[in-house]
């Protein structure tokens, strides 16, 4: 059975053992003195940020415009970081002497130097505009210049991407303007072409139209009822008959007499009688000059007045023929009207989105050169410089006095686990307790003899 150690053992295994505990004690804690002595001093130096809270436009840099605050600071943290940062860091202050050959592992290795983080953060509060950047180093010197270059060299790099996407979002807005502006010179062109070609066909001409054709209308309805006036008159004018006063009324009128006297001499004298020849040669007579007075009448008054009937229809017929071209002139326009106004709805459509495409640019265009001069006037005014860094006069690590304790503490530790490891492999007997362990009936025990540090 395993045999169980009092107090009293312990301290007696630790007095047999006291050379190798003292031995393992000193090695170790010798080493742990060596190692808090000679490990090489390091230097802290920060300066805190302040963040400046004016952003410029949301369009053109939406990292500054609408990002959450922790996506914000975790941009700057890795800009900072970033190895064009380092590298010019490393450069300026020759931080690594030893590395001037292996500038990826400089870089690397003031990465790890270095830590960024926000200042005066309150949970559930407001977010905090500070950060603070934080060198770790041997040279007192150049850790307070690396905290200070560091937030400057990362600002000019933001500053020149920055001004360089405003150069360039405006160069492109440069051209798009002038190219949109070309295609709305001839989009106007286009349209002003289409409006003097249909000018008079147009949807606002349809009132225009209807107004002149209805004028049209109501000067056909009067040159037809002129031209029906002019017929009734002409025949009127067939129809009339000489006056009695005049030559053919008076011929007519002598006619009419011969003829009742030779009526009167045939009743009288018989057929062949003389007087009733002379009666017929009178009668003869009377008949050609009544006929060539009505002739002479007819071509004098009747035909004058017909040819100016005549005539007089003839205008009111040309004009008639003209006001119904006229008419159906204005009647194709107005059917024309909904066909080009179509068209035309379509032209203006297209030429009103780009007009409208056209002012956003131009708008994009006048944001983004603010912008541009904006970072050109403005001068250091992305981050601000609230507590400069300082050279440190006192390394920052390592805590000696607690390597010390602890390599004090270790050392102990040592002694008494190695005592008890050479307790535990020593196979030895050393009373009767250590027998009755194996099993064997102890007869008896012999008394120590001799000093007790001679005792094995």
């Amino acid at each position: 059975m395993e045999r169980t150690y009092t107090i009293h053992d312990l301290f007696a295994a630790l007095r047999r053992r006291k050379v190798i505990a003292l031995v393992v004690s000193v090695i170790v804690l010798a080493t742990g003195a060596a190692i808090a002595l000679l490990t090489p001093a390091e230097y802290t130096a920060s300066s805190t940020v302040q963040i400046e809270p004016r952003r410029l436009p949301v369009d053109f840099f939406p990292a500054q415009g609408v990002a959450p605050f922790e996506d914000r600071m975790r941009t700057i943290k890795h800009g900072i970081l970033a190895r064009p940062v380092l590298e010019k860091v490393v450069k300026e202050t020759d931080f690594f002497p030893d590395l001037r050959g292996d500038l990826d592992q400089a870089v690397e290795k003031l990465r790890r130097q270095v830590e960024v983080r926000l200042e005066g953060e309150v949970p559930g509060g407001p977010p905090a505009l500070l950060f603070v950047v934080e060198v770790r180093g041997a040279d007192p010197r150049k850790v307070k210049a690396a905290a200070e270059l560091l937030p400057r060299f990362y600002e000019q790099m933001t500053r020149e991407v920055l001004a360089s996407q405003a150069r360039a979002l405006r160069e492109t807005l440069d051209a798009q303007t002038t190219e949109m502006s070309k295609a709305l010179a001839d989009h106007e062109r286009k349209i002003l072409g289409f409006k003097l070609e249909h000018a008079a066909e147009l949807p606002e001409m349809i009132d225009t139209n209807a107004r002149a054709a209805a004028r049209a209308q109501a000067l056909v309805e009067m040159h037809l009822s002129a031209i029906a006036d002019a017929r009734r008159r002409r025949n009127t004018v067939l129809a009339s008959i000489p006056e009695g006063p005049s030559a053919p009324g008076m011929s007519e009128a002598a006619l009419d007499a011969a003829q009742r006297r030779v009526q009167a001499a045939e009743a009288a004298y018989g057929p062949q009688h003389p007087d009733v020849r002379r009666a017929r040669r009178e009668l003869d007579e009377a008949k050609g000059r009544r006929d060539e007075e009505v002739e002479g009448y007819r071509k004098g008054r009747v035909a004058e007045q017909l040819a100016r009937l005549d005539e007089e229809v003839s205008e009111h017929q040309q004009a008639l023929t003209g006001l119904q071209a006229e008419l159906a002139s204005y009647q194709k326009r107005v059917e024309a009207a909904p066909r080009w106004g179509q068209e035309l709805a379509a032209r203006s459509r297209d030429y009103e989105v780009l007009r409208a495409k056209y002012v956003s640019t131009v708008s994009r265009r006048a944001d983004a050169a603010a912008a541009e001069q904006l970072l050109a006037a403005d001068g250091q005014a992305l981050f601000r410089v609230i507590e400069p860094a300082l050279a440190p006069t006192r390394p920052s690590a390592p805590d000696r006095g607690r390597m010390l304790l602890l390599a004090l503490l270790a050392s102990v530790a040592a002694g008494l686990a190695a005592a008890g490891l050479a307790e535990w492999l020593d196979g030895s007997m050393r009373g009767p307790e250590d027998a009755a362990a194996l099993g064997v009936p102890v007869l008896a025990a012999i008394p120590r003899i001799g000093p007790r540090s001679h005792a094995s």
